[in-house]
């Protein structure tokens, strides 16, 4: 395979990644300026080898190799594998779901998700992606990020809308941050899910960057209800996570 190819490959996989229902030859050849031609005997392979599905009605998706090569690389992450066990740890002591994130771009990846016994249903799920701007994880990046990583990341998300509370505005997002960075944590008040409340906390490493965040998430009401003492508990987990990367300056 060629350098060309294996590059068209990889943004096929990247740009699937980001559809739920599946795209047609001809729209991903129109998406990633691939001719068809070359776009169809590329497909045609990542088929045959696992890669990718082709539905009844021609659309194609993920197929299962990747669900296992990305399974492998999530729980062979470092932050995942010492994160695991302390959010194990706090989910009784919070009643909501605990999620873990890393940044890609101008989205998150949710690493992991540890459900309490009576967790609000959400969409997120491990391995899949949502923009900063509407969700608690994705805004802890953008309020502990050093300046101009954050000036760079704000000029360049799509500002899409997912319910009445989502902040669809880089100066409004900039005002949540000067209130969010003193007090530790971020807020997200049904801004990617409606009735869904979220309190998120960066995890840093040995440099004093941000690399991951962790939250807590659930029904509005509960959250609301318990929010000093799961800020407490979901900033504690930030720090123990930050020290297993090497930060110790808490």
């Amino acid at each position: 395979m060629s350098v060309k190819s294996a590059e068209r490959v990889l943004d096929i996989i990247e740009h699937l990644s980001r559809i739920e229902d599946g795209i047609s030859l001809m729209s991903l050849s129109k998406e990633l300026e691939i001719p068809k031609s070359s776009m169809s005997q590329l497909l045609l392979t990542m088929v045959s080898k696992g890669y990718l599905t082709k539905s009844e009605g021609n659309l194609y998706k993920l197929g299962h190799k990747l669900i296992i090569a990305g399974n492998k690389a999530r729980t062979s992450n470092d932050i995942y594998s010492a994160s695991l066990p302390i959010l194990k740890e706090k989910i009784a002591l919070t009643g909501g779901t605990l999620f873990l994130a890393i940044r890609s771009s101008t989205e998150i990846i949710y690493l992991a998700k540890v459900d309490s016994d009576n967790a609000q249903r959400t969409t997120a799920q491990p391995g899949t992606r949502k923009p900063l701007h509407s969700t608690g994880l994705g805004k802890a990046f953008l309020t502990f990020e050093a300046h101009e990583i954050r000036e760079a990341l704000l000029a360049q998300i799509d500002y899409q809308r997912f319910t009445e509370n989502t902040v669809t505005d880089a100066d409004a997002l900039r005002a949540q941050m000067v209130e969010f960075e003193p007090r530790g944590y971020v807020i997200d008040d049904e801004e990617g899910e409606v009735g869904i409340y979220c309190i998120a906390v960066p995890i840093y490493n040995d440099a004093g960057s941000i690399v991951a965040a962790v939250s807590c998430a659930g029904s509005k009401s509960m959250m609301l209800e318990n929010k000093d003492v799961i800020a407490a508990h979901i900033m504690e987990a930030g720090r123990e996570i930050s020290k297993t990367q090497g930060y110790n300056s808490i």
